[in-house]
């Protein structure tokens, strides 16, 4: 199977960039710090692994997911956002469009170049990971399932990385906007969702009568969170896979709603639709036949 030109130039040229190691570097130092906090800290005050200690290694596992999340959100922007714009500023942007490469070519290659990213970091943890699959609890299918996750992460991330990328000359804005919408959708939604809360337990306080708090429709800006179909691949693995569901009628009485009993994999599928929209406008943008 022959690879895509693109994806083949961007993976040598990643190879080649200090920035992918120092990546990979402060990736797995930070999984290692907490496995080493996780682990010999609850040995060192009982001198042994007692029984009761082994949800400690589940703990551990979900503290590294989490952070390995975070890590991919973070760096996937910083190679999709200078994606186009960085050839649009080496003057090399026009001579690739004359290649036999389509536009859609040329978009799917700089994605896969992203997941690029995203498969090293998850490949480099592993070793650390696996220390859970030693004490029981996960298996090798959930961390590929966890791996699948962090995929699905990627392509909706780098994405937004890429239509930016598109849109925008300049690399620098570019990769600044890329980061703000990542992070708006990462923690801004979690912001809205909290302060709608917030202002249902003020609206309690106020009228001194009890009353199921309910956030309304601001509950489905959710689907829009990567974080929350990640989160539910996490709870299916090491609860009962209802966690999110449970979460939400903290939030407001959403009956028997089929989006908030699937919100994860509701999710799922929405960030693969807008993720299809944003790569397919990119490229019809790019297509100099349009222009």
């Amino acid at each position: 199977m022959r690879l895509n030109p693109v994806f083949e130039k961007e993976m040598k040229r990643n190879s080649r960039s200090s920035r992918i190691s120092w990546i990979i570097f402060v990736c797995n130092l930070l999984l290692a710090v907490v496995a080493f906090v996780c682990y010999f800290g609850e040995s060192s005050q009982l001198g042994y692994l007692a029984p009761v200690s082994y949800s400690v290694p589940m703990n551990c596992y979900i503290l590294m997911t989490y952070l390995l999340f975070i890590l991919v959100v973070l760096s996937v922007p910083a190679v999709a956002g200078g994606s186009i714009s960085l050839e649009r500023e080496k003057k090399t942007l026009d001579v690739l469009l004359t290649t036999n490469l389509n536009p859609w070519r040329i978009i799917t290659g700089k994605l896969e170049a992203s997941l690029g990213v995203v498969l090293i970091l998850t490949v480099s943890a592993l070793p650390v990971l696996s220390l859970v699959v030693v004490f029981g609890g996960i298996g090798l299918g959930g961390l590929l399932l966890m791996a699948g996750g962090l995929l699905l992460t990627g392509i909706f991330v780098g994405s937004i990385g890429i239509f930016c990328s598109v849109v925008f000359k300049r690399t620098t804005l570019a990769t600044v906007l890329s980061y703000v919408i990542v992070v708006f959708l990462v923690v801004g939604i979690c912001a809205c969702t909290g302060l709608a809360y917030y202002a249902g337990l003020l609206q309690q306080e106020m009228t001194a009568a009890y009353q199921q708090i309910d956030v309304g429709g601001v509950i489905y800006l959710l689907l829009f969170n990567p974080f929350t179909s990640f989160a539910g691949i996490i709870s299916r693995q090491l609860g009962n896979g209802r966690e999110m569901e449970q979460l939400c009628y903290l939030l407001g009485n959403y009956g028997q709603n089929p989006l908030i009993h699937y919100l994860p994999e509701a999710s799922a599928v929405l960030q693969l639709l807008i993720s299809a929209v944003l790569l397919v406008t990119a490229g019809r943008k790019l297509n100099p036949l349009n222009k």
